[in-house]
């Protein structure tokens, strides 16, 4: 039997990993997470699970580990001195260096967007292109995009903070992920943007079909965006809730949130 190509390799093991991709178990989910950083720990106990078609919001006070619940996901070099698990499509990818969480799926939406400020629209969206293993044509990706479309020759550093956050958005659906996370897509955003970026958002999950865990504190744009909600306070889930819960309960929101 003659060796298998580097490409029927990955096939065969991307199509192994979406039969094993079962819709009624979770996509992603954290038990006992625990991270922090030299300077001290940080999460003292995550838990939440996130369904295969889920928009999932992660909510809190400045300063509660939601930022640093979305480093640990992704597997940047900090956080560090983990607890816990953190699966994905019933793996555990606790361990694992950025790159090869990504190549399994995951794409992720810092909050400074992280946009090449010399390189055009265009480049941006290649760069990720370029460093995908399943990616979607720069013209698809446009598609979801029509003001990036007419954009695509700006550099990024001569673009507004709410253009940038859709180039951000832009380059992480070009990875073609099943997983998309966001953190804080409307900070610094002028309402009439945060609006856009909500229907971004929905899009990219009914018409893409990719799952979304995104952290916020506007808690109007989570409730409008996602179905359910995680919140955390001193590095802790302390509570899960659906969207009518969530308006419905004044002292909750008071407590954890301040609105």
């Amino acid at each position: 039997m003659s060796p298998r190509s580097d490409a029927e390799s990955d096939s065969i093991e991307a199509a192994d990993g979406a039969a094993g991709n079962d819709a009624t178990e979770p996509l992603l989910a954290l038990t006992g997470l625990e991270a922090g950083y030299e300077t001290g720990q940080v999460l003292f106990g995550i838990d939440l699970e996130v369904m295969p078609g889920e928009r999932v919001s992660l909510l809190g006070r400045n300063g509660v580990g939601k930022t640093t619940t979305m480093r640990s996901i992704i597997g940047t070099e900090v956080p560090n001195d983990k607890a816990g698990s953190i699966e994905f499509k019933g793996e555990d990818i606790v361990g694992l260096p950025a790159y090869k969480i990504s190549a399994k799926g995951i794409s992720f939406v810092p909050e400074d967007r992280r946009c090449f400020p010399q390189l055009t629209v265009a480049e941006n969206i290649r760069v990720a292109i370029n460093h995908a293993r399943n990616p979607k044509p720069l013209e698809t990706v446009f598609e979801s995009f029509p003001e990036l479309a007419e954009m695509r020759d700006k550099r990024a550093v001569n673009m507004s903070g709410g253009e940038q956050q859709m180039l951000a958005i832009a380059r992480a659906l070009a990875a073609n992920p099943e997983l998309m996370l966001l953190d804080e897509p409307s900070e610094g955003l002028a309402p009439y943007i945060v609006r856009r970026i909500e229907d971004i958002i929905a899009d990219i999950n009914e018409q893409e079909g990719i799952t979304v865990l995104f952290v916020e504190q506007n808690a109007a744009m989570a409730m409008a965006v996602a179905d359910r909600h995680y919140i955390i306070d001193e590095g802790q889930t302390v509570a899960e809730v659906t969207t009518e819960e969530l308006r419905e309960d004044d002292e909750l929101r008071q407590t954890y949130l301040g609105v």
